[in-house]
C-alpha cells in the first residue's frame, strides 16, 4: 500500500485516507457512484478535488479551485517529472502491438512518439488511463503524434483485460528484454520521444494534473 501511495504522487495524506475509506461511497465527476480507481482519475485530469463527508461516508468530486489547483500542480511535477535522460538518444526498437501493428524508432523518426507503461492490476495505471485516453483522442487525427503503450502482461491477458477497459493507445506486450532496454523505473511511466529521436519528457507515476503535464508536454515538442 505504501508503494502505490508514493507512486500515485497526489497527496499522501489525502489518498491514505481514501484508502482506508476503501469501504466508502464513491462518485464521478456527475455524482454517480464508481470505483474508487475511477474516481481518482478525476483528480488526474485537474479538473476536479476529491471531497470526503463522514456522514454520507462518501467521496465526492469538486472543480478545483484556480489558486489551489496551481500549488497541487507543481508539487506533481516536482514529485513526478524526472531531469534525467532528457536529450539522450531513445533506445532503437522494432516492436509489434498486440493487434500485428508494427513500430519502429526508425519509421517514427520526425514524429512526436507518446509512451506509457504500464501492467494488469496497477492502481495508479487504472487511474491515469481515462485521462490518457482523452489525451490521445485529442491528437488522433494529428499525424505528427503517434501513441504506443507497453504493458508487463502476455499478449492473451491483455486481449482479455482491454475487452472490459479499454486502452485507445497501441498496446504491446512488455518482454524482459525491452524492460531492459528502455531502463524503467516504475509504473505508471510516461515518456516523450521527440521528432529528434531523443528523451523530451520522461515522468514516472501519476498525480493530480498529471494529465495536464503530459499535454503541455506533447504541444512543446509539438512546437520543437
Amino acid at each position: 500500500m505504501k508503494t502505490i501511495l508514493l507512486i500515485l504522487g497526489i497527496s499522501i495524506a489525502a489518498i491514505s485516507t481514501s484508502y482506508s475509506q476503501k469501504g466508502a461511497i464513491f462518485l464521478d465527476n456527475k455524482g454517480d457512484t464508481t470505483t474508487f480507481e475511477r474516481h481518482h482519475s478525476f483528480q488526474i485530469s485537474g479538473k476536479y478535488k476529491s471531497i470526503y463527508d463522514r456522514k454520507t461516508n462518501t467521496r465526492s468530486l469538486i472543480l478545483y479551485p484556480p489558486g489551489e489547483f496551481e500549488k497541487e500542480l507543481a508539487r506533481t511535477e516536482r514529485k513526478t517529472v524526472l531531469k534525467d535522460k532528457l536529450g539522450e538518444e531513445f533506445p532503437a526498437f522494432s516492436v509489434t502491438d498486440i493487434n500485428g501493428k508494427k513500430y519502429s524508432k526508425k519509421d517514427l523518426n520526425g514524429k512526436v512518439v507518446v509512451i506509457n507503461f504500464w501492467f494488469i492490476g496497477c492502481a495508479p495505471c487504472e487511474m491515469e488511463r481515462p485521462e490518457l485516453n482523452s489525451i490521445y483522442n485529442s491528437y488522433k487525427d494529428n499525424p505528427d503524434v503517434v501513441f504506443i503503450s507497453f504493458a508487463r502482461n502476455r499478449k492473451e491477458q491483455l486481449e482479455k483485460f482491454l475487452k472490459k477497459r479499454p486502452f485507445l493507445y497501441s498496446v504491446v506486450s512488455l518482454n524482459e528484454e525491452l524492460i531492459k532496454k528502455f531502463d524503467i523505473q516504475g509504473y505508471p511511466q510516461n515518456q516523450i520521444i521527440g521528432k529528434d529521436g531523443k528523451y523530451f519528457f520522461n515522468s514516472k507515476a501519476a498525480g493530480i494534473g498529471s494529465g495536464i503535464i503530459i499535454r503541455r508536454a506533447i504541444e512543446k515538442a509539438l512546437r520543437s
